[in-house]
């Protein structure tokens, strides 16, 4: 299965495609951009892909409920938003992605 193609999304959109729940891949220049409307809270290293950031999504416009989010960095020039309910899901999510990298370095 073929993976997604990154898309060039302002801000609104963005948030839009994680309000329904999607997986969003997205083009580094577009996330650049995107990135101040933000708060990372935490940057984690992978060693392998670029770093994860745990993101905290406020309330805002249209927005109901407050969320997390993860953005992570599959290959050069792409960045994938996931979005989460709670802080422990993301959290749960990053500590199999670090497991999973330890495991390609162990071979």
């Amino acid at each position: 299965m073929k993976a997604p193609k990154p898309r060039n999304l302002d801000f609104a959109a963005l948030e839009l495609a994680l309000e329904k729940g999607e997986i969003v891949p997205l083009q580094a220049d577009s996330w650049n951009r995107i990135r101040e409307h933000y708060e990372v809270r935490d940057e984690i290293p992978t060693s392998m892909a670029g770093s994860i950031l745990l993101i905290r999504r406020g309330k805002s416009a249209g927005r109901k409920r407050a969320g997390w989010l993860l953005v992570e960095e599959p290959e050069p020039g792409i960045r994938v938003a996931r979005p989460f309910a709670t802080e422990r899901k993301a959290r749960a999510l990053i500590q199999d992605r670090l497991a999973a990298y330890e495991r390609m370095w162990d071979g």
